[in-house]
């Protein structure tokens, strides 16, 4: 009771309890050092997934933007052309999502890349796929969690455009590296530099997307025909995510769901090399052909 009193008084002890202190600091700062990392962790893993939702938001926000863009460029050549006494539909609204593309296939007749979404996130076959700089391609195969994209440099892929300056519209083949256009009548007014965007035909694309620029053109040797080189403006080689378009009115694509849809791995989609597109995208194709 004395030390007790003496202490609360006098402060005897208060160098000792001092010098405990200072020797306890190092075994508090472990005590509390995996608190403080988990708290960092979290800050952190919460600022990028944050910056990352902000990110995709700002994308979107611009690429509909860029679409506006495009649609009133070709919206404006059809006015210098005259064409402003035609009827024509208003183009539907477009609403868009960002998906992010986990392998890409690229050889010389195989043009093809798979993203991390699928028919649970309502993606549908023939569906449009783009980036800030034109048109990718469309959805070929779904799985429920993954999608098998065809690019539209590929092979067995083929879409309907229209040559922005004049309004010649034409079928674009994928040939490897480039867009070829095919027997296109001699007469036709088209050159070198003249943007090709989508004309809309077949549903599959809204109209007005930019897709690639005529880089080179020739004339049979029977002179009965003239072909083009284009060159596509996104760059298929480096793409890191992608845009999906879906039309105002989506009962127009009905999604498919795992009734009449397989389940499909990223592996098998890699794997598919001998198959072209799908049966839809091959009808389409060959429909839009024969109505040109």
């Amino acid at each position: 009771m004395v030390l007790m009193i003496s202490d609360k008084n006098n402060q005897l002890t208060q160098p000792i309890r001092d010098t405990l202190s200072l020797a306890a600091i190092p075994l508090l700062k472990i005590v509390e050092w995996p608190q403080e990392v988990y708290q960092i962790a979290e800050i952190a893993v919460s600022r990028q997934a944050h910056l990352i939702e902000e990110n995709n938001q700002l994308k979107e926000r611009l690429l509909d933007a860029e679409l506006q863009v495009q649609q009133n460029l070709s919206l404006s050549a059809e006015n210098q052309r005259l064409r402003s006494l035609l009827s024509a539909s208003q183009n539907s609204p477009l609403s868009t999502s960002v998906a992010f593309v986990s392998n890409i296939t690229q050889t010389q007749n195989k043009q093809q890349i798979i993203i991390d979404q699928g028919s649970a996130d309502g993606l549908f076959v023939g569906q449009a796929v783009l980036n800030l700089a034109g048109v990718i391609g469309q959805v070929d195969v779904l799985s429920r969690h993954f999608a098998h994209v065809i690019l539209v440099t590929d092979t067995n892929h083929a879409i309907p455009v229209e040559v922005l300056r004049t309004g010649l519209r034409t079928i674009a083949y994928g040939r490897g590296d480039h867009i070829y256009l095919a027997e296109i009548p001699t007469s036709a007014n088209i050159q070198v530099g003249d943007v090709l965007v989508t004309s809309g035909f077949g549903n599959r694309f809204p109209r007005g997307l930019k897709l690639a620029e005529i880089k080179a053109m020739s004339v049979s040797p029977e002179r009965t025909f003239k072909t083009a080189e284009a060159e596509p403006f996104a760059e298929l080689s480096r793409l890191t995510e992608v845009f999906l378009v879906w039309p105002s009115d989506t009962t127009t694509f009905p999604t498919l769901n795992d009734d009449n849809q397989p389940e499909v791995s990223p592996q098998n989609l890699q794997e598919n090399d001998s198959s072209g597109p799908s049966g839809d995208a091959t009808v389409l194709n060959q429909s839009t052909a024969e109505n040109e």
